[in-house]
């Protein structure tokens, strides 16, 4: 099973109810094992929703909203309806923020506390579940005009925007087996909430006993002989017709370093720290853009994701990296990337193979020629942004419809780009 839901008790809204099954319908299609733990106490804090995977625990308070949402890390939240009114989230309650750091500290030191009791003793010496992910969930979505500037310690995320989160997040230091990850409902006494996990189940496609394929040659005459067949012939022949001109036509070029770069609102952020996103897809090139915002935080001497909402607010990031173009049409794979540079002193991004690491989903790596990067490195002075083009030396698998492009640590920490390159 690729999804479990545990509950200590079952949610008593509708509303909440139905979040959860879409959440685990749409876990379910993932690869690995997701644990959805779901209304249930720990240290005198009721929790809205954890979501356990093997490198990552995320605290969630979830909030169904019906307009945009204007929050900070102190004071009300507000939502305002589309007929102008407004209304307190969480009256006479702490505010979202607050609320999901108290579950924060209250599951994080359980977990801590008894962490022998479901993992080796070298690992309960290695492990500090203090790296949980702490998370609020706008469901159904984040409105257009939202504004929510939080800090580094909690995101916000449209329920939508929840899977992607899933699939580019880790947390750091934790790393569980199986075993281990369903060890931690039960020793939270939660139970499997069996009536929504035999719903998701049945949705799985049934296994079949396959038949005995017929020769091809004899498939192929039999079609024929039908009109249907006859008509899927035609169709597959001005497809390929189709796809020859797509694959012979040249291609589109390569922006140029001083061209003006549009830079989308931030107010619903994608997946990991991707701030925005926009793209025209073809059958091999995707142009577009997936922004990640990082600030310099000085007392951790770390760089961190800017929380959602911040660009609307007047707050920009100090670095903004843009994936802006994929071009996988030919014998090789071109990545155009920008970096936008808003501090006082100048910054690289180096197009190398040791910092990015490049997959497509089915077992198949993309590694960066160093060689023919253009240029090796981008250098931004302050206050302005430069172009550059990776490439791989490589042609994209056939079969491949996604690629997932991971940005190490150097020189802004870790950030992952996930593109559809198909329709």
């Amino acid at each position: 099973m690729a999804v479990q839901v545990w509950i200590g008790e079952k949610p008593e809204h509708p509303q909440e109810r139905r979040a959860i099954l879409a959440l685990a319908q749409t876990l379910e299609k993932l690869e690995g094992l997701f644990l959805i733990l779901s209304n249930f106490s720990v240290g005198g804090r009721s929790i809205d929703l954890v979501i356990i995977k093997h490198d990552a625990i995320v605290i969630i308070e979830l909030k169904h909203c019906d307009g945009r949402v204007f929050g900070s890390v102190n004071g009300p939240w507000i939502v305002e309806g589309r007929n102008g009114e407004q209304k307190r989230l969480n009256p006479g309650r702490k505010n979202p923020y607050n609320q999901v750091i108290s579950y924060f500290h209250a599951l994080t030191n359980f977990l801590n506390e008894h962490r022998r009791e479901f993992l080796s003793e070298q690992k309960a010496n290695s492990i500090d579940f203090r790296t949980c992910k702490r998370l609020i969930v706008i469901a159904p979505r984040i409105e257009e005009g939202s504004q929510l500037d939080l800090d580094w310690k909690v995101e916000v995320r449209g329920l939508d925007e929840l899977p992607a989160y899933m699939i580019t997040e880790r947390s750091s230091e934790i790393e569980l087996t199986e075993e281990e990850m369903l060890a931690i409902p039960k020793l939270l006494h939660c139970t499997p909430w069996t009536e929504l996990n035999e719903v998701v189940q049945e949705e799985r496609p049934a296994a079949t006993t396959p038949t005995p394929a017929l020769p091809w040659r004899e498939r192929v005459w039999r079609a024929l002989q039908t009109t249907t067949g006859r008509l899927a012939a035609v169709f597959a022949a001005l497809t390929l017709v189709l796809l020859l001109f797509l694959f012979f036509r040249p291609p589109a070029p390569i922006p140029r370093a001083d061209a003006p770069i549009t830079i989308l609102s931030a107010g619903t952020p994608t997946d990991g720290s991707v701030i925005g996103f926009n793209a025209i897809i073809s059958q091999c090139r995707w142009n577009g853009y997936q922004l990640v915002g990082k600030r310099w935080d000085a007392s951790s001497q770390t760089w961190q994701n800017v929380a959602a909402g911040e660009a609307t607010t007047g707050a920009l990031p100090d670095i903004i990296v843009a994936l802006e173009q994929i071009d996988a049409c030919g014998d090789r794979i071109e990545l155009t990337w920008s970096v936008q540079n808003n501090t006082a002193r100048p910054v690289s991004l180096p197009l190398r193979n040791d910092n990015f690491k490049i997959s497509d989903g089915l077992g198949n790596d993309y590694p960066l020629s160093n060689d023919d990067s253009r240029p090796g490195t981008i250098t931004v002075p302050p206050g302005s942004r430069q172009r550059g083009v990776a490439v791989v030396r490589r042609q994209l698998a056939a079969n491949a419809s996604t690629l997932r492009i991971t940005l190490l640590e150097q020189p802004f920490g870790e950030a992952s780009f996930i593109v559809a390159l198909q329709p």
